[in-house]
């Protein structure tokens, strides 16, 4: 009997870990037939277990979900019913079996089904795909694989990539089960040589010298990703150079693609302004940076006590892309009024006593009453004062930098920030400091994304080679060809406008500040 005519099924796992023997257990199952019906269904998890936190994440299934949870017994009896005489196909089955030997152990017995694994086959008739992981594996043969979080999504892909090897087996005179066992025994696994990619080597080669966006295109002509170019035929062809330390989802994306689309532009700023408006329109999934998601413009009140999603003469503070950016400084705010420090006043949990001690260092320090800081604006007003002072230093923005990226790490208790970085009240006082500052910067910013949503711009790279400097009209928000003579009443100038346009104009001051960090030239006439 020819492979394409015996009965298969297709077969995936979710567990609780990577290993039964370090307690992890199997979570959700899920099998799809040959015809391509797809069951799933949840186990039930021993003594009541919860599921690991980064398990949720992982998987998108919830202690809640749990609920619906039905025995294993249950569960494996019915595959084993529905499934005679079938053989199962599993992708990356090295994953797999020991989690479907130690259940069947449970019960004296063996999982009663021959198991092929597409992993292998991939790994001797494509050496050096750039990876063979099922995402990347199933885009390449034109699947539309998306997150492929749940155990259903994965057997389906699974079910593309052994119809894609089914056509590649057949080249290659491999038609019965008896071939295909035979080819596997006597056909190694060949380490990679060189990545081949299937995106023609010429669409890339000839791509222009000028400035732009890129979009990269899968087999079944989604946008997988939007990048900007100073140079689009340098950019682009970064990505294929080099063979070690490259990162795993780029080159899982770069598996998928198969084309490339590109938009010249004027200057690369021109193509930064570009790059964000499509990033929102495709919503790429290799996109991280730049996407709408769930994300709001938010206004404050004067007080700083409270948020809205738009502008008014209340909430007439911003706008800024979250309702946090502020919240260390509100936090300590909030400890003063109520005359008691705790462990959350900064993003990363910290000790209230030694908060407390910082507090005071701080004060000391700079000849302040703890009354001044019992005012959110108080702290603002402290901020602005202090970036109108004194100019930050290079290695001040990279201290900064870091300091943000700690703060964010959310599952690391107090005890291990400890054991990291023995912090001091000095520590505290200093960090107090930059949040203060930062504060005022932010405020700031936020003036001059407003003041630059009605402006005539001109610019000219300190690189440039132009005689006549650019020019770039914008109005409400929006890059004009010709000027709007209308302008927005001051106090509902977002009004109307989203986090679009606040990315929009966060990328053309970000690329204003890089061309005058360059000692370019820019002008802005705000209307």
């Amino acid at each position: 009997m020819k492979l394409n005519e015996m009965p298969f099924f297709f077969f995936d796992l979710q567990t609780t870990g990577a290993k039964p023997e370090s307690g992890a257990a199997i979570l959700e199952m899920a099998w799809t037939s040959s015809d391509g019906k797809t069951e799933a269904s949840l186990i039930q998890l021993p003594n009541e277990e919860k599921i690991p936190y980064r398990i949720q994440m992982i998987t998108g299934i919830f202690n809640d979900d749990m609920v619906a949870a039905n025995p294993a017994d249950q569960v494996f009896a019915d595959l084993e019913e529905k499934f005679k005489s079938h053989r199962c196909i599993i992708h990356f089955a090295q994953f797999e079996k020991p989690f479907l030997a130690h259940q069947y152990s449970q019960w004296n017995k063996e999982f009663p089904f021959e198991i092929l694994c597409t992993h292998e086959i991939a790994k001797r008739l494509f050496p050096n795909l750039p990876t063979r992981g099922i995402k990347g594996l199933a885009g390449y043969f034109g699947y539309p694989s998306q997150d492929l979080k749940r155990a259903a999504q994965q057997t389906e892909a699974t079910k593309a990539i052994w119809d894609g090897l089914l056509a590649e087996l057949s080249k290659q005179g491999i038609e019965t089960w008896d071939q295909l066992q035979e080819w596997l025994n006597v056909t190694p696994k060949v380490s990679r040589t060189k990545y081949e990619y299937p995106l023609q080597k010429e669409k890339r080669l000839t791509l222009p010298d000028q400035p732009g966006i890129y979009r990269m295109i899968s087999k079944w002509d989604e946008i997988l990703y939007v990048g900007k170019a100073t140079s689009l035929k340098d950019r682009v062809n970064s990505y294929f150079r080099g063979q070690k330390n490259r990162d795993s989802r780029k080159l899982e994306m770069l598996t998928q693609v198969y084309d490339l689309r590109v938009t010249v532009c004027g200057s690369p700023l021109e193509a930064a302004l570009l790059e964000t408006d499509e990033i929102k329109k495709w919503d790429p999934r290799y996109n991280i940076s730049l996407k709408a998601g769930h994300r709001n413009v938010v206004f404050f009140n004067h007080e700083m006590t409270d948020i809205d999603y738009e502008q008014s003469e209340e909430f007439c503070i911003g706008p800024f892309s979250s309702s946090l950016v502020f919240d260390s400084i509100r936090n300590l705010r909030e400890c003063l009024v109520a005359g008691k420090f705790h462990d959350n006043v900064f993003y990363e949990p910290i000790d209230a006593t030694l908060v407390e001690e910082g507090f005071k260092v701080f004060c000391e320090r700079n000849s302040l009453s703890a009354e001044t800081f019992k005012s959110v604006r108080n702290m603002l007003a402290l901020g602005l004062w202090w970036n109108r002072q004194f100019e930050l230093l290079e290695d001040d923005e990279d201290t900064l930098e870091d300091d943000v990226q700690a703060e964010f790490v959310s599952d690391v208790s107090a005890e291990e920030v400890e054991e990291l970085i023995e912090l001091t009240a000095v520590d505290i006082a200093d960090k107090i400091e930059r949040h203060i500052m930062r504060a005022g910067r932010t405020y700031l910013r936020a003036k001059e994304l407003t003041r630059i949503l009605n402006a005539d711009i001109s610019y000219k790279p300190a690189d440039s080679e132009i005689e006549m400097p650019y020019q770039i009209k914008v109005r409400a928000g929006y890059i004009a060809s010709e000027a709007n003579k209308e302008r927005v009443p001051k106090v509902s100038l977002w009004n109307g406008l989203n986090i679009d346009t606040y990315d929009r104009m966060s990328v053309l001051l970000m690329e204003l500040g890089k061309i005058r960090t360059q000692e370019g030239f820019v002008e802005i006439q705000y209307r």
